[in-house]
């Protein structure tokens, strides 16, 4: 992706940066010529994404917890220090587990996904607020379609998690409107991640070939991140074209 003028300099902070879509947005908002901060669990991760991304000084990396709030401000200062503003926050981290159904699921393995996928998405957006009021920021969080279509087979944590997401952009959009932050949230739907291997039944080699990429992921978050500041992107649905017409290959 070439670099453009209005993206040159500007400042993203991917959560989840470390692998999957996080990556890929983070390289791609990179090749764009914006200065990235890329924070995530995984130390190792970390380090992988930003030899990757070979962008020197213009990328930073933060292991932060998003769980735990006071991390997560910590994190904010960091970034701040470094680069002294923030743009765009791209909340890209979720999780899920194995045992997906009220019938075998437990009350920590619930805990555990709403924890990560939306106080952790809250606490990001919290720290990060102040820093993108000042400029008129975009928030992109990354839900899923188990937040419109619910499945046993997504989870019940997860698509509780998901859809509680959806409400939440709207009352950034609501509230935050007026400093000049804009919200979106975009929600595909199967993506070939790692995120897949928590499944209780890996699927086959074909269905993963059919799915999204975190590329394709990534390309709907710049197009969201890089409108000017008279258009909102609020809800974006990207679908893999064999899922949504049943045509998957089991």
């Amino acid at each position: 992706m070439q670099a453009k003028g209005d993206m040159a300099d500007r400042v993203a902070v991917i959560v989840g940066g470390g692998g999957g879509i996080g990556a890929a947005v983070a390289g791609s908002l990179g090749a764009a010529g914006c200065r990235v901060a890329l924070l995530d669990l995984e130390q190792q991760a970390l380090d992988a994404a930003i030899g990757t991304l070979a962008l020197g000084e213009r990328a930073m990396a933060v292991r932060v917890d998003i769980t735990e709030v006071e991390q997560v401000r910590a994190a904010a200062e960091s970034v701040q220090a470094r680069f002294g503003r923030v743009d765009m926050l791209v909340n890209s981290a979720g999780t899920n587990t194995r045992q997906r159904t009220l019938d075998d699921m437990t009350p920590e393995q619930w805990k555990l996904v709403i924890d990560v996928n939306l106080s952790g998405a809250f606490h990001c957006t919290y720290a990060f607020l102040p820093l993108l009021r000042r400029n008129g920021g975009t928030i992109v969080t990354i839900v899923s379609t188990a937040a419109h279509l619910t499945s046993s087979g997504a989870g019940t944590h997860y698509c509780a998690s998901k859809r509680a997401l959806l409400a939440f952009t709207e009352s950034i959009n609501l509230e935050q409107g007026k400093y000049g932050v804009r919200a979106c949230a975009i929600s595909p739907g199967e993506v070939d991640t790692p995120l897949i291997e928590k499944r209780p039944s890996a699927p086959s080699p074909e269905r993963r070939a059919a799915m999204l990429q975190p590329s394709d992921v990534a390309e709907a978050v710049y197009f969201a991140v890089s409108r000017p500041a008279r258009v909102t992107v609020s809800d974006i649905i990207i679908w893999p074209s064999a899922q949504i017409s049943g045509t998957y290959v089991v």
